[in-house]
């Protein structure tokens, strides 16, 4: 935009694609949910679009929520070969509301691939819309991920070999719409330097259009209505994982972990909460293990903060996350000694021995001797868990977050 002036109140569009109101929000709508918080604070009107059931707008503290109905059925498994569908129909849907606010310009920020919208619209509006896009890592790397967690082994050839051909084609497609998305953004905004890595390595784009901010980041109440509030009989003592069950997420190495730990005598229950299109097969693998009697899926959890707070050691075996991981960020708060995987942006939040144990990727034993070494020495897992809730309080605050977006819309806006 070349003046300021043109400026004084805009509209911002976040485009978010996955909604807050949904269980399967996770990342994308959190990170939306706050940025939405944080310019609302400057004056700005938000809009935040997502999918829905129904075409409808929603008036929430942190602005408007659009939800546009696109041709899905399940968000897990149609909602990414649909991007580029429902990505015309966000933009078509944006273009009516510029319209009827008669706006000079806009602003569209983009989060992730749903950033396409973005890649529409500035070709109609060009210098009349600012396009913005917050990444966190890219749909080649998150399948590549996935391809690597899932092993023939522990879930079979069909389920390899049907990721394999998705990452090959559909993947392989919008990674082509996300290059799009990379050249016509004005701005690319990350918050860790893995994704520039990562993002620099696909694409060849230079540093320079990068800019990198510190983000909020809270235990997330998931009050989903598409989930009842369930009550969960928890064991006295327990390990705990709560995340999707997504192929990348590892949870398979998790069960082979604690499948050590029980050959050697240490049967401590591992409570896995969440939901998503891996369960019934890590379901399986428990079983095939010998383990379901101390592993306990209790499914989709609205509101994390009990279940998390008195859980032992909290697990994250990871093998893709791109950036950092939401969860992790949560577990710190609360103050948990956490033993994760050395994977992306997490080596950049986590101090390995001082603010928890970080274990190479895909390593079953090396996650389980982490997890005997907490243990067995709960005054170094409280101090681990102490450090690690400091560390949070100095990464990831509203003000910083806040002051860093200030930053941005003074130098670029």
């Amino acid at each position: 935009m070349s003046t300021k002036s043109k400026l004084k109140s805009p509209i911002i569009f976040i485009v978010c694609g996955k909604s807050p109101l949904k269980s399967y929000g996770g990342g994308y709508s959190t990170f939306a949910l706050n940025l939405a918080k944080v310019l609302k604070s400057f004056g700005y009107k938000i809009f935040v679009v997502a999918i829905g059931e129904k075409n409808q707008r929603i008036e929430t503290p942190y602005g408007t929520l659009l939800l546009f109905k696109t041709f899905y059925f399940d968000y897990y498994t149609t909602a990414l070969p649909s991007l580029p569908l429902s990505s015309y129909i966000f933009s078509r849907g944006i273009k009516k509301i510029v319209e009827e606010e008669n706006c000079e310009r806009f602003i569209v920020w983009g989060i992730g691939p749903w950033g396409f919208v973005g890649s529409i619209l500035k070709n109609e509006y060009k210098d009349n819309m600012y396009f913005i896009n917050n990444y966190f890592t890219t749909l080649k790397h998150e399948w590549y991920g996935a391809l690597q967690a899932l092993d023939v082994k522990d879930y079979g050839i069909f389920v390899k070999l049907k990721f394999f051909f998705l990452y090959h084609t559909i993947v392989a497609f919008l990674s082509q719409l996300e290059k799009i998305i990379i050249f016509k953004a004005d701005l690319i905004i990350t918050n860790y330097r893995s994704t520039e890595i990562i993002l620099q390595k696909q694409f060849g784009i230079s540093q320079s259009k990068f800019t990198r901010t510190t983000f909020l980041t809270e235990v997330y109440s998931r009050q989903a209505q598409e989930h009842k509030k369930n009550n969960i009989d928890l064991p006295k003592r327990y390990l705990l994982y709560l995340s999707r069950h997504d192929p990348r997420k590892g949870i398979n190495f998790l069960l082979h972990a604690v499948d050590i730990l029980a050959k050697k005598g240490i049967h401590i229950p591992l409570v896995i909460a969440g939901t998503g299109q891996m369960i019934e097969a890590n379901k399986k693998l428990a079983k095939k293990l010998n383990i379901s009697d101390i592993v306990h899926f209790v499914g989709f959890v609205n509101d994390p903060t009990e279940i998390m707070k008195n859980a032992e050691v909290f697990c994250f075996p990871t093998v893709e996350e791109g950036a950092g991981a939401l969860i992790i960020n949560e577990a710190m708060s609360l103050g948990l000694p956490i033993v994760a995987t050395a994977c992306d942006g997490i080596v950049e939040d986590i101090e390995n021995g001082k603010s928890g144990i970080l274990v190479p990727v895909k390593d079953p034993s090396s996650f389980a001797q982490a997890i005997e070494q907490l243990i067995e020495n709960p005054q170094y897992a409280k101090m681990l868990g102490n450090n690690a809730k400091k560390r949070y309080k100095q990464l990831f605050t509203y003000a910083r977050m806040r002051e860093d977006i200030k930053q941005i819309l003074r130098k670029y806006l």
